[in-house]
C-alpha cells in the first residue's frame, strides 16, 4: 500500500475521527472487555447518539456455557479442544463467536481440517 497511504497515515481522515469519536471500553464477544477497543460519539455530537436517544436496555451479554472461544481467539486453545466442536456447535448452529464468521477459527477448521 505505500503507493496509496503514508507511514502516517490519512491526517485529514484522523482528525475528522479524533473529532467526532472517544474511545471507550467495549465487550467483545468472547473475549470480554478491552479498555479503549470502541469508539463513541463525543460529547459535541450527544444528538446523533442513537444510544442516548432511543431508550432501550440491552442485556448484559452472555457466553454459552462450554464455549471456549475466548481462550480459542487468544490462541491458547484449539478448536479440537472445545467439548462443543462438531457436536452441538457447527457452521449451521453455531455456538460461539468462532463459528459464527466464515472467516471464524472454528468454521475454518470445520471446513478445512
Amino acid at each position: 500500500y505505500k503507493r496509496a497511504v503514508r507511514p502516517e497515515g490519512n491526517l485529514k481522515a484522523q482528525k475528522i475521527l479524533d473529532e467526532v469519536f472517544e474511545l471507550k471500553d467495549d465487550w467483545w464477544r468472547g473475549i470480554g472487555i478491552i479498555p479503549n477497543s470502541g469508539f463513541s460519539l463525543n460529547k459535541k455530537y450527544n444528538k446523533f447518539d442513537a444510544e442516548k436517544i432511543i431508550p432501550i436496555n440491552v442485556p448484559e451479554p452472555k457466553e454459552e456455557k462450554g464455549c471456549i472461544c475466548g481462550n480459542i481467539l487468544k490462541g491458547l486453545k484449539s478448536p479440537t479442544d472445545c467439548l462443543l466442536f462438531k457436536k452441538n456447535c457447527s457452521p449451521e448452529n453455531p455456538v460461539g463467536a468462532c463459528m459464527v464468521s466464515s472467516e471464524g477459527a472454528c468454521q475454518a477448521y470445520y471446513k478445512y481440517q
